[in-house]
């Protein structure tokens, strides 16, 4: 891979990457070097680079016999501290604009002019480590211009595949500073090449990580295993290797991977490359402190919360218990994704001393995290309150959509309602509930789970989970 990109500092107009990787050992030689431009065109590919240390390279376009440009065909001669290329590329197929007319915002405050040539057919040499062969094979060309900046801008993950049905895609994902992806298309993006005649850009896909792979360092975690579906495309990417980390002039992966899938009903394979600046971290819980210390009425809910949410990394989490101060777990709930767990201790002699457990990993459990209450609760304690009887009232209908009723049994003066939400924080109270049925409004709570406690004095008359839709 080699990239020149403009950005002047320090007395130079820019940098220029060129790594070369041997996809049959694995090897990785990467080179990040800053340059001057003496030759650098707005309206055609024509760069002349010297690079620091006396380095001279250039990628232009070719010539005829008259002078004139052809078209589409270059010549990009480059050397690092590893090897050398001297190449001359000529594209099979029309440019592929991306988002179709070749202009396209990127994250919060960035454009960029933008389009890919897809498929050029590729000849020259190489020379690696002393060793110089000829070659030839096909690449992919971007061109991009404007005000996003890989360094400074938005972390990203970034595809180039090529289909042997003939199709190509260019796919990316931007991640905010918050480790989300907002589903618009200045965030997630692909532009597919169909044939010369017909291509298509779209916001409307999928596309989920499966797998992640931490640096031989263990300092950076990328993910490593892709799964992309649009209407009738569904493909699967896997990095063929976990090496190929680029240090300069910020750490970040790119490197070749493997294609399968179908384009409709006809299995395709492929190759692609992909650009990884996000980085993954592992999973930070953090259980709520309880509201009280003591299970009613047969559960207990449990409520956590991620510290460090991610878009690009879902967490499924496992609820343990320890009962009788037992250093053993026993799962109680297993690869959940909701933060809250209602935990059925029916049948538990009251008092039984318990501890909770939440663990989350990603789907591939290669980041994982967890949090433990930080003291022993208890089992059927009623918290004080007396003459529990859930068969003195009810709440219907349970879920509830815009009102729920309260029924008594038995006409009351003076009932308090209370409602606590999975947090246990009390969101409504009502009082001086009389006669024998109330309908009450659902007003502004959200969807969710709640506890609900009647009561009259010191005596709770019911209690148990209300559901809003």
């Amino acid at each position: 891979m080699v990239s020149y990109f403009y950005y002047p500092a320090f007395g130079f107009d820019g940098f220029r990457i060129f790594n070369i990787a041997d996809e049959t050992d694995g090897q990785f030689y990467p080179e990040t070097l800053p340059c001057t431009y003496p030759a650098i065109s707005q309206d055609m590919l024509h760069l002349q680079a010297l690079t620091w240390g006396g380095g001279s390279e250039q990628w232009v376009t070719l010539t005829d016999s008259q002078g004139e440009l052809i078209p589409f065909e270059y010549q990009l001669n480059a050397q690092s501290a590893y090897g050398s290329i001297n190449l001359d590329f000529a594209a099979v197929k029309k440019p592929l604009m991306i988002n179709d007319s070749g202009f396209v915002y990127q994250g919060a405050t960035a454009y960029s002019y933008y389009y890919s040539l897809t498929t050029l057919e590729v000849s020259g040499s190489i020379t690696l480590n002393g060793f110089t062969e000829p070659v030839s094979g096909v690449s992919w060309l971007d061109r991009q211009y404007g005000t996003f900046n890989p360094s400074t801008g938005e972390n990203y993950e970034w595809f180039s595949v090529q289909l042997s049905n003939g199709m190509d895609l260019n796919i990316w994902e931007l991640f905010t500073p918050e480790n989300s992806i907002p589903d618009t298309p200045a965030y997630r993006h692909f532009s597919i090449y169909i044939n010369d005649s017909t291509a298509a850009s779209s916001s409307d896909f999928t596309l989920e990580r499966l797998q992640f792979v931490f640096t031989p360092d263990q300092e950076r975690c990328y993910a490593k295993q892709w799964h992309f579906v649009h209407d009738t495309i569904d493909l699967t990417f896997t990095i063929r290797h976990d090496n190929q980390e680029v240090m300069l002039p910020f750490r970040f992966y790119e490197g070749s991977f493997n294609v399968s899938g179908f384009a409709g009903a006809t299995p395709v394979t492929g190759k692609g490359f992909a650009e990884l600046l996000h980085r993954y971290q592992h999973p930070e819980i953090r259980i709520d402190q309880p509201a009280r210390y003591f299970t009613e009425g047969g559960f207990y809910p449990v409520t956590w919360q991620l510290l460090n949410p991610d878009d690009g990394r879902p967490v499924y989490y496992d609820v343990e218990v320890s009962l009788n101060d037992n250093p053993d777990y026993e799962i109680v709930a297993q690869h959940i994704t909701d933060t809250f767990f209602f935990w059925d201790n029916t049948g538990i002699e009251p008092g039984t001393p318990f501890r909770i457990r939440v663990k989350g990993t990603s789907i591939d459990s290669t980041l994982y995290g967890s949090d433990s209450t930080s003291q022993a609760l208890y089992t059927g304690i009623s918290g004080g309150r007396t003459g529990h009887s859930a068969k003195q009232a009810v709440i219907y209908p349970n879920p509830a959509d815009d009102h729920f009723i309260i029924g008594l049994s038995m006409p009351a003066v003076g009932v308090t309602l209370t409602l606590t939400n999975s947090r246990g924080r009390t969101v409504r109270i009502i009082e001086n509930i009389n006669g024998t049925s109330l309908r009450i409004k659902r007003g502004n709570l959200p969807p969710g789970i709640y506890f609900y406690q009647i009561a009259t004095g010191d005596t709770e008359v019911a209690g148990g989970k209300l559901i809003l839709r």
